[in-house]
Formats: structure tokens, C-alpha cells, sequence
């Protein structure tokens, strides 16, 4: 019993130190990592990189977009005036003409052709003409007359009107001035229609004198070789004849000539849009494919009616094709500019979508370690253009937003601007 006694108390002191050890260690295990998340919490959040734009304001426009085929303004069938061989061919498919310019040459089949009746017809064509001018002058003087007899009546409106205010007069007579207006001003409205009236007819008998003219001239050919020449300026379409071919006078199309210069472009406007279709509206020609701007023309003419089947109402858009890039026929898409205004426009990519709603990362302050950070902004989001939405609400002139890296952030989220543009560009 004494010597285990002894032992015990020999091997205390060592169980004692050995204890001392263990809790020594322990301790300044734990005291490490409480400094090494001291030193965590105490250090400078991450600062995310992303590519920062300032909002400026931009022009918004309501549009719509269409799709269809090219016409020519103005294809003309070529025919002979004359029946006959075919005996040289001038011109290519595909090549350039100018009105005047002579394409064919026929030998005639006939040696004498009615000369005398074609003059006849250009004599008749002029007393038309004659006519149509003296019908212009008389609708001209019953006009003058009527634009008279409007400002004598109109002068007088205000001086009975304020006399009738002031008791002056009886309300009966002010009613039969007004009356009498009134009767002046449709009576003008009548006599300018009847002077624009009588301006088509005297057009459309000049046009009837240069066409007996040249049934004249054609007529005046009683050997040798006819030529075939361009009626207007334009583009060969594929020849459908060939030299030694026979044609008759009137009958066969010997070439199609495009006029090139403009084209339009049918378009089918929903009925609902009635009230802001008018002419003049800008449009847009774009390559289906790339979205390239080819061109940019205006609606020229509208129907008056409405398509029952459809609820929509067909518009003509037309286009100046200078360069001749354009084709007859040619598929695309076009896009009406209904209005333009001025607004801010935020990249799609600036986008962040949570529980349905729409919000950006605006940068609008710094943090206690002088980091820029972001805040999630809602904003209410209008028509997508190109490649940007119209901001309805939420954002003014000015702003700053994070477009890029935006997975990567969260509110508050501290950033590192890579680069600060205007929002224009951003979009571009």
C-alpha cells in the first residue's frame, strides 16, 4: 500500500503538467481562429467587375413591323407598232435603258400603212385639247368669282356677329350671314374642284396628242426598218423574243422595261391603328435576315375603306431606290414609325428578372470602405427596341447602372467599374 502510495504521487505532478499542456494548446488553438475570422469579417468585401453605363436620354418611337414584296412603281410591257420581223436586238437583259432610246428594229410587213387616218387622230387630239384649255379658263373665272364673293361675305362675319352681341341686330340676321358664309365657302370648295378637274383633263389631253404623234410617226415608216424604242427609262427585264422572231402590231410584248428609281410596298395596318395612320409616316426598309437598313421611305397613299374579312387597311409605303439595290419583287421587312418621343433606354442585358417583376443594379453610393456598390432598383419596363427596353418608371437622366457581371450581384454588393459610357452607346 506505501508503494503505491508513492508511485501516485510520483506520477501526479506529471498528469498535472501534462494536463496543463493539452488546455495550453487548446486555448491558443482557439484564439487562432478567432483572430483568423476576426480578421475575415474585418476585410474588404470582393469587389465584382462589371462594365458600368450612364442613362442619357434617347429617342423612343412606337412601331410596327410588316413584311412583304417590292413592286416597281412603274413596269411597262413593250409592243410593236407595227407587225413584222424582228431583225436586231440592241440591248441586253439586265442593262440600263433611257426613254427614247432604241432597243429593236422590225422590218415592216406592210409597205403602207394608214398614214392619213393617224394624222386625223392627232388633229382630233388637239381640238380635244382646245376644249379641255377653254373648260380650265371657265372653271378658272367661276372660280375667281366664288373666292369673291367668299371674302365679301367673310368680311362681314365678325362685324355682325359683334353686333349682334351687343344687341345691334336680331340673332335671325347674324344666322343668314353665317348662312350666306357658309354657302360662299362650299361654293369656292365646288369651283376649286371643278378647276383641278379640268387641270386632269387638259394633262390627259396632251398625253392623248403625244400618243397620236407617235402613231403618226410610226405611221409615216412605209419601208425600210422600224425601231422599237424605250417608253421610259429603266431597267431590260429577260427579252421573251429573239431576233427573226414575228410579231404582231399592238399584240406581242417584244421586252418589259422596270423603272427602278422607286419602289413601294403594300402594307396591311390593323383597322385599330385607323387614327394615327396618315401620310407621310416614316418607314423603314430592313433586310429580313441581318435587320440591315436598307432604305427609308413614307406612306403615300391609304385605302378608304376597310377590309371586312381582315379588320385592316392597306397602305402603300414608297421607297427611293437611287442606287438600284433594290429589286422588284425583292422579300422585306419593313417597319412603320408611328411616333418618336424622348425617353431612356436600358440594354436588355441590364435586366434582372425576380417574382415576375423587373429590376437593374443602380450604382448610387459607396460603402464605409469607399467601394461603389449597387442597389436592385424595380423599374417598369415599355416596348423593346432593338436591343433595349423603354424605361417606363424607376429611372431618370443621370442614372448609373451595372450592364454586365449581373448573375454576380446581389443589393449592396460592392463593384469595380470597368468602364463608364453613356446608355446610347451601351445599346449600340
Amino acid at each position: 500500500m506505501k508503494v503505491k502510495s508513492t508511485i501516485k504521487r510520483r506520477l501526479s505532478p506529471m498528469l498535472i503538467g501534462a494536463t496543463l499542456s493539452i488546455s495550453f494548446l487548446s486555448t491558443a488553438c482557439n484564439s487562432s481562429s478567432d483572430v483568423k475570422a476576426d480578421a475575415e469579417a474585418n476585410a474588404e468585401p470582393r469587389a465584382i467587375p462589371v462594365r458600368v453605363v450612364e442613362l442619357q436620354s434617347d429617342t423612343i418611337s412606337d412601331r410596327s413591323l410588316f413584311v412583304g414584296n417590292l413592286e416597281a412603281v412603274k413596269i411597262v410591257e413593250v409592243s410593236p407598232q407595227i407587225q413584222g420581223r424582228i431583225a436586231s436586238i440592241l440591248v441586253e437583259a439586265g442593262e440600263r435603258v433611257e426613254a427614247g432610246q432604241t432597243i429593236m428594229e422590225l422590218e415592216p410587213d406592210e409597205s403602207a400603212p394608214n398614214y392619213q387616218a393617224a394624222l386625223e387622230r392627232v388633229n382630233i387630239t388637239e381640238d380635244d385639247y382646245q376644249n379641255a384649255l377653254k373648260q380650265l379658263d371657265i372653271a378658272k373665272a367661276k372660280r375667281d368669282s366664288a373666292q369673291a364673293e367668299y371674302d365679301l361675305v367673310s368680311k362681314y362675319v365678325p362685324r355682325v356677329q359683334k353686333l349682334a352681341e351687343e344687341g345691334g341686330i336680331a340673332q335671325i340676321r347674324l344666322d343668314e350671314t353665317l348662312q350666306k358664309a357658309e354657302a360662299a365657302k362650299n361654293n369656292l370648295i365646288s369651283a376649286e374642284q371643278e378647276v383641278s378637274e379640268a387641270e386632269v383633263k387638259v394633262n390627259q389631253a396632251q398625253t392623248n396628242i403625244r400618243q397620236a404623234q407617235a402613231q403618226a410617226e410610226s405611221a409615216s415608216v412605209s419601208v425600210g426598218y422600224k425601231t422599237v424604242k424605250a417608253p421610259i427609262s429603266g431597267i431590260m427585264d429577260d427579252l421573251p423574243v429573239k431576233e427573226g422572231a414575228y410579231v404582231s402590231a399592238g399584240q406581242s410584248v417584244v421586252a418589259k422595261i422596270a423603272q427602278l428609281d422607286n419602289l413601294f410596298l403594300n402594307v396591311r395596318v390593323p383597322s385599330s391603328r385607323a387614327n394615327q395612320l396618315e401620310p407621310g409616316l416614316e418607314v423603314d426598309l430592313l433586310d429580313p435576315t441581318s435587320k440591315d437598313k436598307l432604305s427609308t421611305g413614307e406612306i403615300t397613299f391609304i385605302s378608304p375603306t376597310v377590309d371586312q374579312e381582315n379588320q385592316t387597311i392597306l397602305a402603300r409605303a414608297r421607297f427611293n431606290n437611287v442606287t438600284e439595290k433594290l429589286r422588284d419583287g425583292q422579300y422585306v421587312q419593313a417597319r412603320l414609325i408611328w411616333v418618336t418621343e424622348p425617353g431612356i433606354l436600358v440594354p436588355t442585358g441590364a435586366i434582372s428578372r425576380t417574382g415576375g417583376k423587373e429590376f437593374v443594379y443602380q450604382v448610387s453610393e459607396t460603402n464605409e470602405n469607399g467601394q461603389e456598390v449597387v442597389s436592385l432598383t424595380p423599374v417598369e419596363l415599355g416596348d423593346l427596341q432593338d436591343n433595349s427596353y423603354q424605361v417606363v418608371l424607376g429611372l431618370e437622366s443621370g442614372d448609373r447602372i451595372a450592364v454586365s457581371n449581373i448573375q454576380k450581384l446581389r443589393d449592396g454588393a460592392p463593384i469595380q467599374p470597368e468602364s463608364q459610357t453613356s446608355s446610347s452607346t451601351a445599346s449600340e
